[in-house]
């Protein structure tokens, strides 16, 4: 392996190079699950990870070839053939629990090409280097693209339901829609919410790009071509309006289960009345 140091930019060191100059890598991830058991993982695989935490398993497996574990249920493989990576698929979901139905994937390629800046050109990525600060990288940014489009589809499942229960009261001038319903709708939308906050980094870059003009200048330039905060505001934007429905809805059962609580106050208050007039009645007879 050919290793190229002192390239401007970029971090010179331990496996300054992890590919050929020239090389053309293609990363795909997967969102399988909701989550995946990532100390289970690492225990029962032989090959130890090159680097590991409780949020992340990233693992070297020869030149060109690298895989990425996210506990939120997502999987990037790089430099592995189609069969290899059904297998490898099958077995991680032995580690997973909540899988998918039918999973989000999504494809990124990246160029390495010795002395070339930081650029992206289409959905092609081209870099002076690669060390595996950078490659983590990469497949970070691909991972949370992955699972933020699963979070967008879920929530556009959500806001479709709800929408036809507005079209039918809108048409009936009535809700269809019971309080169990929607409060169920409404805990989803909040889970929807807290998992994206807990498990992604939308918002602000990770601790790595702080210290690192480099890895900065790479996480910029990924973050803007997912548009990864764009769509998070659309998610949230989508939540934020379904519920504002939803609480629509809530008020609506609240104000008639008040209604029917108060009928029956009078009802019983009208029974006591006529009870007590006709004992009055009775009496004079």
């Amino acid at each position: 392996m050919e290793i190229i140091q002192d390239i401007p930019g970029v971090v010179s060191g331990e496996a300054a190079l992890l590919v050929q100059p020239e090389s053309h890598l293609h990363y795909q991830a997967w969102h399988l699950a909701d989550t995946l058991d990532l100390m289970a993982y690492r225990h029962q695989t032989l090959l130890p990870p090159h680097h590991a935490t409780k949020h992340e398993l990233y693992y070297h497996e020869g030149p060109g070839r690298f895989m990425y574990l996210l506990p939120y249920g997502v999987v990037v493989l790089c430099g592995f053939s189609p069969r290899e990576s059904t297998e490898r698929l099958q077995h991680l979901r032995t580690f997973s629990r909540g899988a998918v139905a039918q999973p989000v994937t999504d494809d990124f390629e990246v160029v390495v090409r010795p002395g070339q800046a930081v650029s992206m050109s289409f959905d092609v990525l081209t870099l002076g280097a690669l060390d595996h600060a950078a490659n983590q990288m990469i497949m970070l940014l691909v991972a949370q693209s992955v699972v933020l489009d699963h979070y967008d589809r879920s929530s556009q499942q959500l806001i479709t339901e709800i929408r036809a229960h507005t079209e039918y009261m809108e048409k009936k001038g009535k809700i269809k829609l019971t309080e169990k319903e929607s409060l169920r709708f409404v805990g989803k939308s909040l889970t929807t919410k807290n998992r994206i906050v807990e498990n992604l980094y939308i918002l602000d870059a990770p601790a790595p790009t702080w210290d690192d003009e480099y890895l900065n200048q790479l996480y910029w330039h990924l973050w803007k071509h997912f548009e990864l905060g764009t769509r998070y505001r659309a998610i949230e934007n989508i939540l934020k309006i379904m519920e504002e429905n939803l609480s629509v809805f809530i008020n609506h059962h609240r104000h008639r289960e008040s209604s029917r609580l108060e009928w029956i106050i009078i009802i019983l208050i009208v029974i006591e009345v006529v009870d007590t007039l006709g004992s009055k009645v009775w009496g004079l007879f």
